[in-house]
């Protein structure tokens, strides 16, 4: 969020030094230039609002048919962008543009086409529904993370370690899926969760949407099962059932605003002392965010007890063959994914001290 948008959102009244200082998190500045900007910040409601200029939309045109204006176009509802979307297959479409901006500034990639989601209302929404949620995709990670948490608050403080606060009010959930990176952080959670993501086209003059377990979207590196003309619209998470434990983890060399060297996130039901269900989701150790399905196999219908954890942590360990890169080596990635589900047995068990945060 930058702090123009910080004042729009406080609605004319001053901001807090406070509010200022995480509106910029995660943003150097070379010239050693906080205090005025943070000075700056905090006097914004003293000055009048800036008029937001109008953006060109889509061109229409004599036939009826909706076209792409030179290279851009804004759509409002999905009526209008799904028939672009299948017209224009190859259109890059944008929203948070925090990973396509990377290509344009530091590999030098122009789009030809691009197709913005900022505008199209039915992707904007967040809307809870008795047996779960669906999260339009271009709502932003910030909204996303915070309407998960309202049902499972354990979510808040792994969400506060998704980069800065200004990356997670510009990229969106939708994004962070479609883009697929294998380390990215949200995957794993929303595998943990049991998400379906729906993929909706234009086709024959009518929407057809088909929903996709999470798991099942990724086929490789920076590969998915989108076809040309489909557009990921909604993330569906279930709500909690009773006696849900859910422990999400992420390592990295800083604590805020790095990139994960290895994620992982587990679902647990346990009744009576035996797993009744287990979802596993994890990230850095393969291609793409994965499932962990043999390591649940070990732990389903078994006793939750120390045997079983130790038993299922061999089989993590081995499951995947990670890579070794600048973040991490591929040793120690199974090194950790394997001690992150012990600390989950740890913390399940309600012991105490169990990670670095609970020293502070």
């Amino acid at each position: 969020m930058s702090l123009y948008d910080l004042y729009q959102r406080v609605n004319g009244r001053a901001v807090s030094r406070e509010e200022a200082m995480e509106a910029i998190s995660g943003n150097l500045c070379r010239c050693t230039g906080y205090r005025p900007i943070l000075e700056a910040a905090c006097a914004m409601h003293r000055y009048p609002r800036l008029a937001v200029p109008a953006v060109p939309a889509i061109r229409h045109t004599s036939n009826g048919r909706d076209q792409l204006d030179t290279h851009y176009a804004l759509p409002t509802s999905l009526r209008q962008l799904l028939p672009l979307r299948a017209r224009y297959p190859q259109a890059q479409l944008m929203a948070g543009g925090t990973d396509a901006g990377l290509q344009v500034t530091q590999q030098h990639q122009r789009f030809p086409q691009v197709i913005d989601l900022t505008r199209v209302q039915e992707l904007l929404r967040i809307e809870d529904y008795p047996q779960h949620l669906t999260i339009g995709a271009a709502v932003n990670l910030h909204d996303a993370f915070a309407a998960l948490a309202e049902k499972r608050p354990s979510i808040a403080h792994f969400a506060g370690r998704f980069a800065g606060r200004p990356m997670r009010q510009s990229g969106t959930l939708g994004g962070n899926i479609a883009n697929g990176s294998p380390v990215g952080d949200s995957m794993p959670l929303l595998m943990a969760l049991g998400a379906q993501v729906v993929l909706t086209a234009w086709r024959k003059g009518r929407m057809v949407s088909r929903h996709v377990a999470l798991e099942d979207v990724y086929l490789g590196y920076k590969r998915t099962a989108l076809v040309s003309d489909e557009v990921l619209c909604w993330i569906v998470v279930p709500h909690p059932l009773p006696g849900e434990w859910l422990g999400n983890y992420k390592v990295s060399k800083r604590v805020e605003d790095d990139i994960s060297a290895v994620c992982l996130a587990l679902q647990l039901h346990i009744d009576k002392g035996v797993v009744q269900s287990v979802r596993i989701g994890a990230g850095g150790v393969a291609a793409t965010p994965v499932r962990a399905f043999k390591t649940e196999s070990a732990l389903l219908d078994q006793p939750w007890n120390e045997a079983t954890v130790i038993q299922a942590q061999k089989v993590l360990e081995k499951e995947f063959s990670p890579i070794s890169d600048m973040r991490a080596s591929a040793d120690y990635r199974r090194l950790v994914l394997r001690n992150l589900l012990r600390r989950a047995w740890l913390q399940q068990q309600g012991r105490a001290c169990v990670q670095l945060e609970d020293l502070s």
